[in-house]
């Protein structure tokens, strides 16, 4: 009995560590899905520097606690929890994929930067390119004048008589 105790506290640290330590944090319902698609979706995430995690309310609710994010009140319900260490956006890409596939799945709450954010900003934040996306984006519009310069350059060289 004591070595069960001992387990469960052990993972309410561990899992209080890598909480305190997340870029971001996405605590969902996952009722519905299969284990196939969980397991495909982890996998993911581990190649995108983020773990899911399931378990009991009651160790969440004391790992949360000791990372003091309690400001999420008690958990409730089959709830899984997504803890991501580089692109922020990385969980909310994944569980919306999931979504899309499952109805039942819902989200409760997300956190970026120690920052809480409600469960109906969330599906627009899925919506949002990568980092790596975004920088590609404002690149092109800083090269597409230089590039329309060339271009007319070019097309004012072609219609002169040689």
């Amino acid at each position: 009995m004591k070595q069960v105790i001992q387990n469960k506290a052990n993972q309410v640290e561990h899992l209080a560590k890598e909480l305190a330590n997340a870029t971001s944090i996405l605590v969902f319902e996952y009722h519905g899905a299969n284990t196939k698609s969980i397991a495909s979706t982890r996998k993911d995430l581990h190649s995108a520097t983020a773990k899911m995690y399931v378990a009991k309310n009651n160790i969440f609710n004391r790992a949360f606690k000791l990372a003091k994010l309690d400001q999420f009140g008690e958990f409730k319900g089959p709830n899984a929890i997504i803890v991501a260490h580089g692109d922020e956006i990385i969980p909310f890409k994944q569980v919306h994929k999931l979504m899309q596939t499952y109805k039942q799945i819902v989200y409760k709450t997300g956190i970026i930067n120690r920052e809480l954010i409600a469960a109906n900003q969330l599906a627009a934040m899925a919506n949002i390119p990568s980092r790596s996306g975004l920088l590609s984006m404002l690149l092109s519009c800083l090269q597409a004048p230089t590039r329309n310069l060339a271009y007319g350059i070019k097309s004012v060289g072609e219609k002169l008589p040689q």
